[in-house]
C-alpha cells in the first residue's frame, strides 16, 4: 500500500517507516503538525514539538515530498479514546485536515503509519481518523518489547539524538544532544531504579535523527543550538544546521517539495455514504424474538432473523437491525451498550456485504466484540424459514438502575478496539473489537482466525497452524489487558467442513493442541513486551527472561517456545471446557476459528473451581430431579430475584405431580463442564450425547435432551453459586439429523424459559446430539466490591 509517515522527526517515526516499507509498503510522502511559531515546547499530548524546524530537511534527506500543517496544538479531547466533536480548534482535527489534503494529491494513498509503541492515546487518535478518510492505520512498532526498539534503533544505525529530557535522572545539559546508543547505560540503570521506558515512550526523552540508512541522499549537521530549562525538564532549540548531501559530487538534483497547509482547509466531513440503515431503525419485531432483561442491566436476545421474505442479504440485514434497534430502545438500551454479537451468514461471500450494513448501525468507535461463521443453512431444508441468509444474537449491558440510583453501578462496557496494522495481533476483519469487558469481570473475545498479523494473510501449513496462531493471537490480546489464558473460563472452536473431512481423529487432535496452547499462553509471556531482558539477552533468551529454570517453569508451565513439545498435558491443572463445532465456511477462507471468553486478572485474583456434571446414560442420574416435559409449568429463568430462597419458591417448579423419574431419561446422558470464579461469573457447556437405543420412553424424544439440559445448565449454576443473570443458551445441532429447528424449538419452550440460539451445523463430535453454551452472572449481589464500579 502506498502510505504517508507521520513524521516528528524523532526515532520512532523514522523506524516505523522503515518497518512499513520492509513489509512491502510504499512511503510516498511525510505529514507532520508544526507548533506555532517560536512557542519552543508547545508540549502537545499528541505531537512532538521540539526540532520541528528540521522536518523538511528530514524530508529532503528521505527525498520525500513534505506536508506541514502549523497548529496552536490545543487539546479539547483528554480521554483515552477519542470520538470527533468537529471541534476546528482540536489538535486531532488539524491531523484531519493534514491527511485529507495529502489523500487528495495523491489518489493512490492507502495508508498512515504512525510510531506509536505503547501509547493508547495516539494510537487511538490516528485509526480514529484514519477512519473517517478511509485509510488503513500502519503501526508496526505497536507493542513491540523495549529492547527490541532499541535493537532496531542500533541495527538500522539510525542516529537518534536526545533533544528533550523530562524525567527523573535525565539533565539537560548533561545527557541532551547525546545519541539514544550512547545513553542506553543510563537508561538501563533508570528503569532498574524508576520503571523508566528505555524507549521514551512515556515521554521521557525525544529525539530527532540526523542520520540514518534510509537517509539516502543527505544528513543534518547541527551546527548551533540552544538549551532551554523549564524546571527539570529541558529541550534543544536548534538554530542552525547543514543538509549535508550523500550524492556523489554532491548534486543531488532538486530537493523535494514541501507543502504547507492552513488549518483550516477544507475541513468537511468525508462521508461513507452507508448511514441509510441508520434512517430505516424502527418498526415491529418478530415475536419468536426472546430477549430479557435483569434487573442488574444485563440484556440478552435469541436468534434475530429477518421478518421479510426477501432473499436478499441488504433487506434481510436491515429488517433485523430494524428488530434490534427496537427492541434495544424498549429497554432504554442503544446500539452502544451491546458487547457481544454473534453473526451467522448462510453463505460466507456475503461477509464483506453484511460488514458494510453493520459498521453503519454499530459504527466504528468501540463497536462491540463479535465472532461471525459461514453455517450453510440456518433451517433445515423445507422449513418455511430456510430462505432465511442472516441470523443475530446480541448481549447488551446498561448502566442505569431500575430502582433509582439506590446501588452502585456496574461501569459501563469496555473494548479493546486496535484498528492499526502491526505484528501483534490481527486487525478485526470487520467492524467489531478485539475484546469485550463486562462488569470489569468478564473478557468476551472476538472470534479468531489464523491470520499472521503484519500481513493480514492466513498462516500457511494447514489448520493445526492456523489454530496455534489463533491462540497465540488470543494471548496477545490478553497480554495488552494484563491477563492470559490461564484465565480461561471456555472455548468453541468452529473448524470448517474441508478441514475435517477424512480426519478421524480431527476432534482429538484440536482438543490436544487447545489445551497445548492455553498451557502455554499460545507461547507469549505475560507482560513481556513491557519489560526488558537482562542485559545482552536477545530473542533467544535461555529462559525467556525469568532470572532462572525454577521461575520460568513456575510462571510458564515449563513451555516457552512454538517449537517446544509440551508433555503432561493431561496434568494441567485449568480443566477448559472446549467444544467443537463443524460449519460451512469461516472469513477470509480460514480452515478454524476460536471463541474465548476469558476473566480479567482481577477476577483471577479470587480464584477458579471446575466441575464436572453428569446425568443420565442409565447411570441414575444420581438423584436428580427434573421438571416433566409434560407438565403446565417448564424450569423457568425469569431473572430479577435478588434472593435465592425467594428464586427457588417462586419460579423453580418442583411440586406434586410435576416430576418425571430420571429413569425416563436413560436414552441420554449429559455431561456439563462448569468454571467459575466465586461471587462472580461462570461459564457452562453443555452436550447431550444419545446413549444405546432402548424401547420406552427415552427412546429418542427431543424433550427429554432438552429437559437433561435445561436442569444440567440449573445444577451448574447451584454449584457455582450464582445469582439469576443468565444468557441466551446457545445450542448447536447437526442438521439434516432427526430433529428439525421447529421441532427442537417447540421442545426447548416446553423445557424452558431461557432464550434460545439455535443452529444447525455440519457436524459435532461423534454421538453427540446438542453441544451448547451459556453464561452466567451473580447479577443478585449488586454489592460485590469484586465489581468494577463507578458511583452514580
Amino acid at each position: 500500500m502506498d502510505f504517508v509517515q507521520l513524521c516528528s522527526g524523532g526515532k520512532d517515526s523514522t523506524l516505523s517507516l522503515i518497518k512499513a516499507e520492509e513489509y512491502g509498503h510504499r512511503c510516498i510522502c511525510l505529514g507532520h503538525i508544526a507548533p506555532e511559531a517560536d512557542t519552543g515546547d508547545a508540549n502537545s499530548f499528541m505531537y512532538q514539538s521540539v526540532g520541528s524546524n528540521l522536518i523538511p530537511t528530514v524530508g529532503r534527506c528521505l527525498n520525500l515530498p513534505t506536508y506541514v500543517l502549523q497548529s496552536a496544538q490545543k487539546t479539547k479531547t483528554t480521554t483515552l479514546t477519542y470520538e470527533s466533536t468537529g471541534d476546528k480548534e482540536d489538535e486531532i482535527e488539524h491531523l484531519y485536515v493534514l491527511l485529507k489534503r495529502i489523500k487528495r494529491d495523491f489518489p493512490t494513498l492507502k495508508a498512515v503509519s504512525s510510531g506509536a509503541i505503547f501509547s493508547n492515546y495516539q494510537r487511538n487518535r490516528v485509526e480514529s481518523v484514519c477512519g473517517r478518510l478511509g485509510l488503513t492505520s500502519l503501526g508496526f512498532l505497536w507493542r513491540l518489547r523495549q529492547d527490541d526498539v532499541m535493537d532496531m534503533i542500533a541495527s538500522n544505525n539510525i542516529n537518534a539524538v536526545v533533544i528533550k529530557v523530562s524525567s527523573a535522572g535525565l539533565e539537560p545539559h548533561r545527557h541532551l544532544l547525546k545519541t539514544t546508543n550512547q545513553l542506553m547505560p543510563v537508561f538501563r540503570r533508570l528503569n532498574d531504579k524508576f520503571k523508566f521506558h528505555v524507549a521514551g515512550e512515556g515521554g521521557e526523552y525525544e529525539t530527532v535523527v540526523t542520520d540514518c540508512e534510509r537517509y539516502g541522499h543527505g544528513r543534518i549537521d547541527i551546527k548551533d543550538h540552544e538549551i532551554v530549562e523549564e524546571g527539570e525538564e529541558g529541550y534543544v532549540v536548534v538554530k542552525e544546521f547543514d543538509f549535508v548531501s550523500k550524492v556523489d559530487g554532491g548534486a543531488e538534483g532538486e530537493a523535494p517539495p514541501v507543502v504547507y497547509i492552513a488549518e483550516n482547509e477544507d475541513y468537511e466531513e468525508v462521508g461513507d455514504g452507508v448511514d441509510f440503515v441508520v434512517d430505516a431503525m424502527g418498526g415491529d419485531t418478530s415475536s419468536a424474538i426472546k430477549s430479557t432483561m435483569s434487573k442488574s442491566g444485563l440484556f440478552v436476545t435469541s436468534s434475530i432473523t429477518s421478518a421479510t421474505n426477501s432473499t436478499d442479504i441488504v433487506a434481510q440485514a436491515k429488517s433485523i437491525f430494524s428488530q434490534l434497534d427496537t427492541l434495544l430502545r424498549g429497554r432504554n438500551l442503544k446500539a452502544s451498550d451491546v458487547f457481544n454479537v454473534h453473526l451467522y451468514l448462510k453463505d460466507i461471500c456475503d461477509f464483506s456485504k453484511i460488514n458494510v450494513i453493520y459498521k453503519a448501525y454499530f459504527g466504528t468507535y468501540l463497536p462491540p466484540s463479535r465472532t461471525c461463521i459461514g453455517t450453510g443453512k440456518f433451517m433445515d431444508e423445507g422449513d418455511e424459514n430456510c430462505y432465511k441468509v442472516v441470523q443475530l444474537d446480541v448481549s447488551a449491558q446498561r448502566i442505569n438502575d431500575d430502582r433509582g440510583g439506590k446501588y452502585e453501578l456496574y461501569k459501563n462496557v469496555e473494548c479493546l478496539h486496535v484498528q492499526s496494522l502491526s505484528t501483534w495481533a490481527p486487525v478485526c476483519v470487520g467492524p467489531y473489537s478485539q475484546c469485550s469487558i463486562v462488569r470489569g469481570g468478564l473478557m468476551y473475545l472476538a472470534g479468531n482466525i489464523g491470520l499472521v498479523p503484519e500481513t493480514m494473510k492466513i498462516v500457511e501449513g494447514g489448520w493445526e497452524k492456523e489454530l496455534a496462531l489463533c491462540f497465540k493471537n488470543v494471548a496477545s490480546v490478553l497480554d495488552c489487558l494484563n491477563s492470559d489464558l490461564g484465565n480461561c473460563f471456555g472455548i468453541v472452536v468452529y473448524v470448517t467442513e474441508d478441514a475435517v473431512e477424512g480426519g478421524e481423529d480431527c476432534f482429538a487432535v484440536i482438543k490436544e493442541v487447545a489445551r497445548d496452547q492455553v498451557k502455554c499462553n499460545g507461547t507469549i509471556v505475560k507482560g513481556r513486551a513491557e519489560g526488558l531482558s537482562e542485559e545482552g539477552e536477545g530473542e533467544g533468551e535461555l529462559w525467556d527472561g525469568y532470572e532462572d529454570e525454577e521461575t520460568w517453569r513456575e510462571i510458564t508451565g515449563g513451555v516457552s517456545s512454538e517449537d517446544v513439545e509440551i508433555d503432561g498435558v493431561d496434568a494441567v491443572p485449568m480443566d477448559i471446557p472446549i467444544s467443537i463445532v463443524v460449519v460451512k465456511d469461516l472469513p477470509v477462507g480460514a480452515s478454524i476459528e476460536i471463541e474465548v471468553l476469558n476473566g480479567t486478572e482481577k477476577l483471577s485474583r479470587l480464584g477458579f473451581e471446575s466441575k464436572e456434571l453428569n446425568i443420565g446414560g442409565g447411570g441414575g442420574g444420581g438423584g436428580v430431579l427434573m421438571s416433566n416435559v409434560l407438565s403446565d409449568r417448564p424450569i423457568l429463568w425469569e431473572t430479577g430475584y435478588y434472593d435465592q430462597e425467594e428464586y427457588e419458591s417462586e419460579v423453580l417448579v418442583y411440586k406434586s405431580g410435576s416430576v418425571t423419574e430420571v429413569s425416563d431419561f436413560e436414552g441420554f446422558a449429559t455431561t456439563c463442564k462448569v468454571r467459575f470464579s466465586d461471587e462472580v461469573a461462570a461459564i457452562i457447556l453443555t452436550e447431550t450425547r444419545k446413549s444405546e437405543e432402548r424401547s420406552g420412553v427415552g427412546g429418542g424424544k427431543v424433550e427429554y435432551a432438552l429437559a437433561q439440559i435445561a436442569t444440567m445448565i440449573w445444577k451448574a449454576k447451584k454449584e457455582a453459586n450464582l445469582g439469576t443473570d443468565l444468557g441466551c443458551v446457545r445450542l448447536y445441532y447437526k442438521g439434516g439429523g432427526q430433529w428439525k429447528a421447529r421441532e427442537i424449538e417447540e421442545a426447548w419452550a416446553k423445557v424452558s424459559d431461557l432464550g434460545l440460539v439455535l443452529l444447525p451445523v455440519s457436524d459435532l463430535e461423534e454421538g453427540v446430539q446438542f453441544c451448547g453454551h451459556t453464561v452466567a452472572y451473580d447479577g443478585g449481589r449488586a454489592e460485590s466490591d469484586m465489581w468494577v464500579k463507578e458511583q452514580r
